[in-house]
């Protein structure tokens, strides 16, 4: 599966270079005859429909241009949506007024917060929980960050 994983890597990079996109990542299944591969991807203002599906259909090409895959596959492309957690720390920019449970390792200790995002500067974030004071993180410190919806 991971070598999958890096030639679709490998393809992908110069198509999201041209969508001015970046990976989140990429799953690969088996299913019944064959594999289920899902690329994940945003962009720094969020990916649209439009994009997802032109990337799809140019990754795909190259993917049988390259004789990448040799056994039947389905192809997903999307925004790894709200219920996954974020991962890299260029998808807290543009979430910053957004409320997150983020579960964090301080000194050997684990503990979660609940909160808005407010305020970035290079890799510390700040979150303003809903009890208590303000809190700042080194994107290194975080564990898990999903966001919360409002409702």
């Amino acid at each position: 599966m991971q070598e999958i994983k890096e030639k679709i890597k490998s393809l992908l990079a110069p198509v999201l270079d041209q969508y001015q996109a970046f990976l989140i990542d990429i799953a690969v299944r088996n299913e019944r005859g064959g594999k289920l591969l899902q690329v994940f991807l945003d962009t720094d203002i969020g990916v649209t429909i439009d994009q997802c599906a032109e990337i799809s259909r140019t990754l795909a090409s190259e993917i049988e241009r390259e004789n990448a895959i040799e056994t039947s596959y389905r192809l997903e492309v999307s925004s790894p949506g709200i219920d996954k957690p974020l991962t890299l720390l260029r998808q807290y920019r543009k979430n910053v007024g957004r409320r997150f449970k983020v579960t964090f390792e301080r000194a050997g200790s684990k503990s979660t917060i609940v909160g808005p995002l407010s305020s970035i500067d290079n890799d510390l974030l700040t979150f303003a929980p809903d009890q208590g004071e303000p809190v700042s993180l080194r994107f290194s410190e975080i564990i898990e960050s999903k966001e919360e919806l409002p409702w």
